[in-house]
Formats: structure tokens, sequence, C-alpha cells
């Protein structure tokens, strides 16, 4: 774009007769030519400065050029003390924003889950207060302060149910989490169970007089499995059965993905799907889709979730995507399929708004993203 269209957009976007096109087309400019080398004054007049001198620096001046202009609109480019990017023009109301900026407003996941009880009471555990929420078969059931559901021995009589409703010893319970959301489980036996956003967990109430410990998952969770020869612990999926004594794994069974990716850090595991068995040794994941594929990963990878973090290392978009629609509870489209196969490194906190993320990619990758409302459209730069 040459310098007297520029000036000719700059005085629209002034007069506040730009076109939504025009004001994009902006945007774009700004990103394909001052953004790379920008330097983040804090001033207004030293910003004008800085992109200035970068525009001087690659293109030849006009007649017309309106310097003072340049400087109107370098007031405009907000600078963030926390990601060091210069943001996009901003339009008349929120509204109207396009761009990364819009994805600012798009905040992280949290701790969020519903507890249903064997009697089909549900109980919104982000509402609930802290302290013990139910009483089952000889089970007490609490809320934590730090996200965390705790099934311990305790009196029947305590609860929110009444004795009356006491279910009988097969009793199950399921926890679920919203896209968006997350929770932690201690069952009844001290395993623990960490859930990812959009997954769900059956379990027993208790395991006692149960010849093993089953449960049943739906999207990804970790696990830390309480030690007992005398009972092992089975984690059924729509796809296979893991059979540990006690140990550490990951599983990612969503129902969405090709796959399912089962993830050893300590102990030892056995899959079994349709008749085909994989045994892991820590540091081994199998990958399920007809059939098994094992292989060496970097374990601290695949369970950065469950830490508090996204950690990507040449990832496809497509499986990056996926994981942010799930946190963040967004929909993603896509401009051109053949994007999703593009790889991407990156590393964050899942407590930063989703702008983070996206940022460090458009940095490093062929990609761009638009967000409008709940929704991030993929496009090609």
């Amino acid at each position: 774009m040459d310098l007297q269209k520029i000036n000719d957009l700059l005085s629209k976007y002034e007069q506040g007769t730009a076109s939504e096109s025009e004001i994009e087309e902006l945007n774009q400019w700004y990103r394909e030519i001052a953004y790379q080398d920008a330097e983040f004054p804090e001033s207004e007049d030293s910003a004008g400065d800085a992109i200035f001198k970068s525009i001087s620096s690659r293109t030849r001046p006009v007649k017309k050029f309106n310097r003072f202009r340049w400087m109107a609109a370098a007031s405009i480019f907000l600078v963030s003390a926390v990601t060091v990017t210069i943001l996009f023009i901003k339009y008349k109301s929120p509204e109207d924003r396009n761009g990364i900026l819009a994805a600012k407003e798009i905040l992280p996941g949290g701790n969020k889950a519903t507890l249903i009880l064997a009697n089909g009471t549900k109980v919104l555990l982000a509402d609930a207060s802290d302290g013990q929420i139910a009483s089952q078969n000889g089970m007490k059931v609490t809320k934590a302060a730090d996200g965390k559901l705790i099934y311990t021995v305790g009196d029947v009589n305590k609860g929110v149910q009444n004795s009356s409703d006491i279910p009988d010893s097969g009793a199950y319970n399921t926890i679920t989490t919203p896209k968006g959301g997350q929770y932690q489980v201690v069952l009844s036996d001290g395993s623990r169970v960490w859930l990812n956003a959009y997954s769900s967990l059956k379990f027993p109430v208790s395991f006692k007089s149960r010849k093993d410990r089953r449960v049943e998952l739906s999207g990804e969770g970790y696990f830390e499995i309480a030690h007992d020869k005398m009972s092992p612990f089975r984690v059924l999926t729509q796809r296979q059965t893991v059979e540990v004594l006690g140990t550490h794994f990951n599983i990612n069974a969503y129902p969405d993905d090709s796959s399912v990716k089962t993830t050893l850090l300590e102990g030892s595991v056995r899959i079994n799907s349709s008749g085909k068995i994989a045994v892991l040794t820590p540091g081994q994941q199998s990958n399920l889709t007809d059939r098994f594929i094992i292989e060496e990963v970097n374990t601290q990878e695949i369970v950065a979730w469950k830490d508090g973090y996204f950690n990507f290392d040449d990832e496809k978009l497509d499986n990056i995507m996926k994981s942010i629609s799930r946190w963040y509870n967004v929909d993603i489209v896509y401009q051109d399929e053949k994007l999703k196969n593009e790889t991407f490194g990156a590393v964050t906190n899942r407590s930063e708004k989703v702008s983070t993320l996206l940022k460090m990619m458009e940095q490093t990758g062929n990609v761009r993203f638009m967000v409008s409302g709940s929704t991030i459209t993929v496009s090609q730069k």
C-alpha cells in the first residue's frame, strides 16, 4: 500500500467516515509494515516518532504526506505492559472491535464443575459453599477451598441428604467440567484425579467390597492412583481400558479427537482395546487410532495443563485450537482447512487471556486470528 493511499485512509479515519473494510485495510498495513520493528515508548509523541521512523526507512515520501496525521494515528495504538505488543486501531465501540484486541475480553477458565449424586441431585460446585456438601454410603463429600472434591469416610447422618436418601452400595457419582472448567477429585481410596475442561468422570462413591476399582472417563484426566495390589484400578474410555496397580498417568480421550492418547509418568499400565494390548513404561505414550503407536514423549509437556500451563512443542494448530476452544469456551473457524496442519511452539500460563497465546502464534507463524464475540477465525497472513 503506498503512502498516498494510507494518508487518505487515515484522513477518513480521523473524520469518522472510514468503512469497516478500510479500517481493516489500515490495520493490516500496520501489522505487516510497522509491527515487527516498532518500539514501545510510553508517550504518544515518542510513539509517533517510532512509527514515523519505521515507515520512513521502508518507503519513499510523497508530497502530501502529513507527519502530524501519523502522530495522531500513533496515539490510538496502546502499549501493553504485560505482553509488550501494540494493539490494533480502536473502533468506536467495543462491539466494533476486531482482531486480537477483542480477544482480550475472552477470559480463561477456572474451577467449575457439576457433581451429579447417585440420587440424581446436581450440585454446581462453583456456587456451593466450602465444606461438606453431601453424605452417601458412609462417605462424606467435601468441597475444599482450592477447587477440590474429597471423598472420605464420614457420618451418613450429617450430609445434605437425609439418611433415607442414602444410595445403595452400588452408588455412582459423576463429575463433569464444562468448556472453561477444570476440577480435582480425591476418590474414596485416596486416588487423585485432575479433570481438564469439557470432561467427565463416573466413579463409585465407595470401592469397598468391589473386586476392582473401576471408573469411566470422557475427555482428559490426569491420575495419581493409590497402590492396592489386591484391587487393580481400571479407567474405561469409549475405546480402551487402562489397568494399573499404583501409578501416575494421563489419558486424553475426547470424543471429537481421532485418537486416544495415554501417557505414563510413573509405574506401569496395561492398555486393552478390542483385544489389542499395549504395556507402557515411564516416559512413553500410546496413541490409539486403528492400532497402538508407542513412542517416547516429553511428559511435562503432556501434563502441563494440570499444572496450569499450555506447553506446545511443534504441535499442529488443529490440536492447539481444540485446547483453546475447550479452555476458553470459544468456537474455532478456519478460512482454510490446510492451516490445521501448521505447527507451532508456545508456552504460557492458562490463567492468561487468550490474546497472549494468539499473539505468540501470530508472531512466529503464518496465521492471523480474528475474534468476533466467542468465535476465533483463523486465516493465513
